[in-house]
């Protein structure tokens, strides 16, 4: 595993160069072949070029997880292209030789975080950097295999969980010598972990620090994992409510004490789109999404402002960064490779192993829009059909198939929606469905403020009902007169995730509903992130805590019967046993 530091890992290029070509070398690292340990782990480059090193072969991960996390729920489906293995991943029909099940390369990438944070307690100890250098960059790593950690016990259940340096990953066979722990057992060994890490905030590594670097129109700083999220994920995952809810508002609040209204009212609040900033659904003829008739043909296909944007957009662009939480780029000039081009493109260097399921399609096909159009027009900003097919357009905006070799692009992990719905979920199960209702329909300002006294000379009293009458990490200011300046709350432009695009709210009474609220955040994580590699993770976490297998199994039957799969029921009846909903845990 110490050959990590030396790798030359495609990771480099958002370190080094971004997509115009530039090689601009961040580290002088010497050719592997004449490296030396001994030299190795000695400066602060040395060790930032561990950190780059881990996060190159983490990249490596993406297409297995987004299949991991997509196919086998209900939101993809596999076409007539797809390999044996993927379609065996539909069908929750996976052998232990299927490649996309292996958890080696998790393990690889794990063992690789376990051998730099053993080198960083070595460089601390020596005094090789600096107290402030050691905290963040061992934090990182540590909150990064947090992440793969959760991953294998979504996906299989109960595994090993180990911290020591192995030199071998097949040491970890040996099950008298590394048991596995159930999911349970497992959370609870990382919420440790994170709880004991030396430093935490939303940006692993502040502006000023040497892994923070603008080159070629892109920044690194969104590329390292949100630490304040993955607590929030575990704590969700555990059923620690209030937890996770003050750890995900804590990703709401990265910029709130920023002088710059700009990002201290845009960052990760989901607000509505105001002619400069927003990343919901916009027409070109205008109105407004909140009531205003439009033309479907007037539906904004910006790649600049809007929804499309968000998955067109480089990372140093303001509406990507009010966004995006964590995200890593491709450039075709270096390893890894790319690969959503493959699975979802018809074109150009596209196989086309993927597509949209038909239950996606006729979800956003049956969610109206509150001006007057009958459909969510999110979904053909997600999808396109492209020669007579159903193309997944998220992951490949940016690809021309005239030429088919530059495949740049974005591996996305979180966003700002996904954090409020998380966050939602939470919030509901801690007893504030009226907030989680809010925060999915209509906003915050828009379901607290008291309306009847709009017209009041009472001013104050109408300005107090638009601040949530919660403590943290429930208690939100939306505040808001538009003859003042003075009174604008944080949140006052939160939209919620559905007005964001226009769709129309869900009925009042979800407010004092919470499973049936649950279910409605679950289905609008469909229609707001479909095909980003959250879906199987949200299925199994709800119906896990409620114990009810058919929350999982019916979702994926119906996928598979829309699209006139013949395994369907019988793919039903086996998710009815919790137990098949994970994958063998075994590697050649």
């Amino acid at each position: 595993m110490k050959n990590i530091l030396y790798n030359k890992l495609a990771f480099l290029i958002v370190i080094a160069a971004i997509s115009l070509g530039g090689c601009k070398k961040m580290f002088d690292v010497p050719p592997e072949d004449k490296l030396d340990i001994k030299n190795a782990y000695k400066t602060v480059a040395d060790a930032d070029a561990a950190v780059i090193g881990v996060y190159g072969k983490f990249q490596g991960l993406a297409k297995q997880y987004l299949l991991l996390n997509e196919v086998r729920a209900d939101l993809l489906d596999v076409t007539n292209n797809a390999d044996p293995y993927l379609k065996q991943l539909n069908t929750h029909s996976v052998t232990v030789d299927n490649p996309y099940a292996d958890p080696r390369s998790f393990y690889e990438v794990i063992l690789n975080c376990n051998d730099v944070l053993k080198n960083f307690n070595v460089m601390n100890e020596k005094h090789l950097m600096s107290v402030d250098d050691y905290q963040k960059r061992y934090s990182d790593i540590v909150s990064l295999r947090c992440f793969l950690y959760l991953q294998l016990g979504i996906q299989y259940g109960a595994v090993p969980y180990v911290t020591d340096a192995l030199v071998n990953v097949n040491d970890l066979k040996d099950e008298s010598l590394f048991p596995k722990l159930s999911l349970d057992l497992l959370l609870d060994k990382l919420i440790a972990d994170m709880s004991a890490i030396p430093y935490i905030s939303s940006y692993s590594y502040p502006t000023g620090s040497s892994l923070v670097i603008a080159t070629d129109g892109s920044n690194t700083q969104r590329m390292f994992i949100n630490k304040y999220y993955m607590l929030g994920e575990l704590q969700l995952w555990k059923g620690n409510y209030l937890e996770a809810a003050r750890n995900y508002k804590n990703v709401m609040e990265t910029e709130i004490n920023n002088t710059n209204t700009n990002f201290m009212f845009n960052t990760f609040h989901v607000n509505y789109n105001d002619g400069t900033y927003g990343n919901g659904v916009l027409y070109t003829d205008g109105g407004t999404n909140y009531g205003g008739l439009h033309s479907e043909s007037a539906l904004s296909y910006s790649t600049t402002y809007g929804f499309k944007s968000m998955f067109c957009l480089g990372n140093t662009a303001a509406n990507w960064n009010h966004e995006w939480i964590w995200a890593m780029p491709y450039n075709s000039g270096f390893n890894p490779v790319n690969p959503f081009v493959e699975l979802f493109a018809n074109t150009g260097a596209g196989k086309y192993m993927l597509k949209p399921s038909q239950t996606t399609i006729d979800a956003w096909a049956s969610n109206p829009q509150a001006n007057g159009i009958p459909y969510d027009a999110r979904g053909k900003l997600s999808y396109a059909v492209s020669n007579g097919q159903p193309v997944v357009m998220k992951y490949i905006y940016n690809y021309d198939p005239l030429v088919p070799l530059t495949r740049n692009g974005m591996w996305y992990l979180w966003r700002g929606a996904g954090l409020h719905l998380h966050y939602a979920e939470a919030a509901n199960r801690d007893g504030k469905g009226k907030l989680a209702w809010a925060l999915l329909n209509t906003g915050i300002a828009n379901t607290f403020a008291d309306a009847s006294l709009a017209s009041s000379s009472n001013t104050a009293a109408y300005l107090a009902t638009m601040i949530t009458p919660y403590e943290e990490p429930y208690k939100f200011n939306a505040q808001y007169i538009a003859s003042n300046t003075a009174y604008r709350g944080p949140y006052h432009k939160n939209a919620g995730v559905r007005g964001r695009s226009g769709v129309v709210a869900l009925n009042v009474s979800y407010q004092t509903d919470m499973t049936g609220l649950e279910a409605k955040l679950v289905d609008e994580g469909g229609l707001e992130l479909a095909f980003e590699g959250n879906r199987w993770a949200d299925l199994v976490r709800v119906a896990r805590r409620r114990n009810d297998p058919s929350f999982l199994a019916e979702r994926v039957y119906q996928k598979l019967l829309r699209d006139g799969n013949p395994e369907a029921s019988t793919v039903r009846a086996k998710l009815m046993s919790m137990d098949n909903w994970y994958l063998p845990f075994k590697w050649k």
